[in-house]
C-alpha cells in the first residue's frame, strides 16, 4: 500500500487552504447560499486548478471539483457542490471535472489513478428540494439510460440496501473502483450525517 499524501506537503494545496463552507459557495444569482455551515479544512480545488493552469500556460481551462479535504484519517476526499438541478448536461459537467481533478491530481502529487482507486473518496452534494417538482416529485433528468424518478429512487435504494451497498445517483457509479475506493451522492442533510460522523 502507498504512503497516504498529506495535502501540507503541496504548497499548491496549502496555498489554497479554505473552509469546506467557503468551497460550498454559491452566489450565482447575487445571493450568498452555502451548501454546508462546516469549518472544516479543505482546498479549494477550483483554485488549485486556477494555478495549475497559470503555471502551464494553458490556453483552454479545464474544469475541477470545488473541494479536496483530508478526513482525519488521511483519507482524502473530493467533493462537488451542486444547488441547482442536475440534468443530464450537469451530469456530463460532473463527469468532466473527475476526469479532470483526477489528471490535476494525479500530476501535482506524481502518483496515478491507482493511488486514488485505493485510498481516496468521492461525494456529490446535491440540493434535494432543487431536484425536485412542487408537488414534491423527481423532476426528470437522465441518469444512464434510465429516466429517474422519485419511485425509481426509492426502489433502487431498497435494492441496494438489500444488497448492502449504498446507493450512487446520476450514474456516478461508474467512478467507484475505478477512480475511486468509494462514491457518495448525498442530500445536503446526509452530507451533514456523515461530516458528523468523522
Amino acid at each position: 500500500m502507498a504512503n497516504k499524501i498529506k495535502l501540507d506537503d503541496f504548497p499548491i494545496f496549502t496555498n489554497h487552504f479554505s473552509s469546506l463552507k467557503k468551497t460550498s459557495l454559491d452566489n450565482r444569482d447575487g445571493h450568498k447560499k452555502y451548501m454546508t455551515e462546516s469549518e472544516l479544512t479543505a482546498v479549494c480545488f477550483d483554485d488549485v486548478k486556477d494555478e495549475y493552469v497559470e503555471l502551464l500556460g494553458m490556453s483552454e481551462i479545464p474544469k475541477s471539483n470545488d473541494a479536496l479535504f483530508d478526513e482525519g484519517n488521511g483519507t482524502l476526499v473530493f467533493v462537488e457542490f451542486k444547488s441547482g438541478h442536475i440534468d443530464s448536461q450537469k451530469q456530463f459537467a460532473i463527469r468532466k471535472k473527475i476526469y479532470d481533478s483526477t489528471l490535476i491530481f494525479t500530476d501535482i502529487t506524481s502518483t496515478g489513478i491507482s493511488y486514488m482507486r485505493e485510498q481516496m473518496k468521492y461525494i456529490l452534494v446535491y440540493n434535494d428540494a432543487a431536484n425536485k417538482n412542487a408537488d414534491g416529485r423527481k423532476l426528470p433528468c437522465q441518469r444512464e439510460s434510465v429516466q429517474t424518478s422519485e419511485a425509481y429512487d426509492k426502489i433502487a435504494k431498497i435494492f441496494s440496501n438489500y444488497g448492502g451497498r449504498e446507493y450512487i445517483g446520476f450514474g456516478l457509479g461508474i467512478f467507484q473502483n475505478y477512480c475511486f475506493k468509494e462514491v457518495h451522492t448525498y442530500t445536503q442533510t446526509e452530507f451533514e450525517e456523515y461530516l458528523s460522523s468523522l
